[in-house]
């Protein structure tokens, strides 16, 4: 088996003849952490069950010996006959210091799926890493000595209503709630300079590891920074919907974007409100936490589908610069880069 090196992207085509597909149908999506496929058939049949368009897959392993040394993501886009991108984001090192369950010897990212053409395969590179995974002296080589650093797998999916833009992520776990919100801003300035260029329609799926809460906050292992009591009485996900998603950028918000009101409106039938810019969000706790989030088919539910564009539910701020994260220190640019350019969050 050749293995990719961290960083490198693979691109693979399983699908078995084109379907015929009614324009006015919806495109189903689907978030999940897969745990690395330590159940690998139980996941490909829960995935044909679901029968998504397009899937976003995290902690996909590739020869490792915890997976059983397989090539998880190409076993799974063969089984549903998926076109299928890679992203290589560890070269997870064989290392007597790791127990059964986490060794290694391969290598491991995560996975874009889809049942349509996908182009522009690309990499979203964080600016901020919290943990320097290429020191072998850092203290979590000791458990999981691994190469490489975390980014952010970019592709446009062409879906029979047009193209959309899909974004699979997997923040830091081993940092603080600020360091997380850093990395996820790099997707958001991503995601402005794509509207401008004509990629209205987006899907930001992944597992945002927001674990700085209960129990956690007393672990300096997982909750590394002055939220982990600054921010008590609520979890680290009910900051982020408070604080990070409820900001809107006056720039991409659609009464007030001129390239979002001249541009023709979509056909109808995706699962996205019509005429919104960036359209969804999907994010998944780690599938080991109790209030796992986002693992399905990220369905909307009535009142989110009666959601009109320009017309966003009661507290939510217009402004160029989330100013309730500068209060916490966050540097300028990452306040500005995290405005919300209009994207809705489906738990």
């Amino acid at each position: 088996m050749t293995l990719p090196k961290a960083g490198e992207l693979v691109q693979l085509d399983f699908r078995r003849g084109a379907k015929t597909r009614n324009n006015d149908e919806g495109v189903k999506l689907l978030q999940w952490n897969i745990e690395r496929g330590y159940k690998m058939e139980k996941i490909v049949d829960e995935l044909k069950a679901i029968d998504a368009d397009i899937i976003a897959l995290q902690e996909v392993d590739i020869g490792c010996e915890r997976s059983s040394s397989i090539d998880t993501g190409k076993h799974i886009a063969e089984q549903l006959g998926s076109n299928y991108v890679f992203f290589c984001e560890f070269e997870e090192r064989y290392s007597p210091l790791r127990s059964p369950e986490l060794q290694g010897g391969g290598v491991h990212g995560n996975a874009l799926l889809s049942k349509f053409d996908i182009s522009d395969a690309r990499l979203v590179h964080h600016r901020l890493h919290p943990v320097d995974w290429n020191n072998p002296d850092h203290p979590l080589q000791q458990s999981e000595p691994r190469r490489g650093q975390r980014a952010v797998l970019a592709a446009t999916v062409h879906t029979p209503q047009g193209p959309l833009l899909c974004y699979c992520l997997h923040m830091e776990l081993f940092c603080g709630m600020l360091a997380r919100i850093e990395q996820f801003a790099d997707v958001m300035r991503d995601s402005k300079l794509q509207i401008k260029k004509g990629l209205y329609h987006q899907a930001i799926f992944g597992d945002l590891n927001t674990m700085a809460h209960g129990i956690a906050r007393f672990s300096p292992r997982y909750c590394k920074d002055k939220m982990r009591f600054w921010s008590i009485g609520q979890s680290e996900a009910e900051f982020w919907d408070h604080t990070v998603f409820k900001v809107m950028d006056p720039d991409t918000i659609p009464e007030q974007d001129s390239l979002v009101q001249q541009r023709s409106r979509p056909a109808e039938g995706t699962q996205a409100v019509d005429n919104q810019p960036a359209t969804q969000a999907a994010s998944a706790e780690r599938s080991s936490q109790d209030d796992q989030r986002g693992v399905g088919s990220c369905e909307q539910d009535a009142a989110e589908q009666e959601v009109a564009v320009g017309h966003f539910p009661p507290g939510l701020l217009v402004s160029s610069t989330n100013g309730e994260l500068k209060k916490w220190g966050l540097a300028r640019q990452v306040c500005q880069d995290i405005t919300n350019p209009g994207m809705r969050l489906f738990p």
